[in-house]
């Protein structure tokens, strides 16, 4: 180790000595590396879900997530989001990973729902690509990025109706490149509420082998697209 790598490592130690890691859900003390404590990454997967090959639309032919967006995996997801937990994307999609490498061994490439740039530069990162990257890594399937692009800085979904829903999507997403008929392609988002936001995606990629692939499933409104 040459002595850049030693500062580092000993920078590192005093960190975490004068400011202890917590879990970015209970805030338990953890190891630096594990960003969750152990109940809550176990409360995750125990909690997994099956995948569901109704959608309502049409437009997948599989709808599988890790869990109800509920409980650790929620809050997970809105410390992603909302409190710069960048690196708990990685994190969560390769635990989906894991735990539905069966299920998902189908798909030959996963597309990220991508961001408007604008809307990219305000966050700092997509959400969506950090947990494709995870999940991509787990599975040995690659990641897609230039199909489709995001045209439209569109308003917050949270705040609209379902019918305001499906108008503020209208025409969000416009395909750059198309992939062999053949590719089996996941869709990658955070959060499966309405669907409408992938739905909206999916008309913009030119396949009929689509599925979409969350993290959570959600019953209620969608609060975080």
């Amino acid at each position: 180790m040459g002595k850049i790598e030693t500062l580092q490592t000993w920078g590192r130690a005093l960190l975490d000595f004068a400011y202890p890691p917590h879990c970015a859900v209970c805030e338990a003390d953890i190891e630096a590396a594990e960003l969750l404590c152990g109940s809550c990454w176990a409360e995750i997967v125990t909690r997994r879900s099956h995948p569901q090959t109704e959608d309502g639309s049409r437009a997948f032919e599989q709808v599988v997530s890790l869990g109800p967006f509920t409980g650790a995996l929620q809050q997970a997801i809105y410390a992603l989001k909302f409190r710069n937990q960048v690196r708990l994307g990685r994190a969560l999609g390769e635990r989906m990973g894991q735990c539905l490498a069966e299920q998902l061994a189908p798909l030959d490439c996963l597309l990220p729902v991508p961001l408007h740039p604008a809307r990219q530069r305000e966050r700092g990162f997509n959400q969506s690509a950090e947990i494709a990257a995870g999940l991509g890594a787990v599975l040995g399937v690659p990641v897609c990025h230039g199909v489709v692009r995001r045209r439209r800085n569109t308003r917050q979904q949270a705040l609209l109706s379902a019918e305001e829903r499906r108008a503020n999507l209208l025409g969000a997403f416009a395909p750059m490149a198309a992939l062999p008929a053949s590719v089996r392609i996941g869709i990658v988002d955070d959060v499966w509420t309405t669907g409408e936001t992938m739905i909206a995606c999916a008309q913009a990629v030119e396949s009929d082998r689509l599925w979409a692939v969350v993290l959570a499933r959600s019953d209620a409104g969608d609060l975080l697209t």
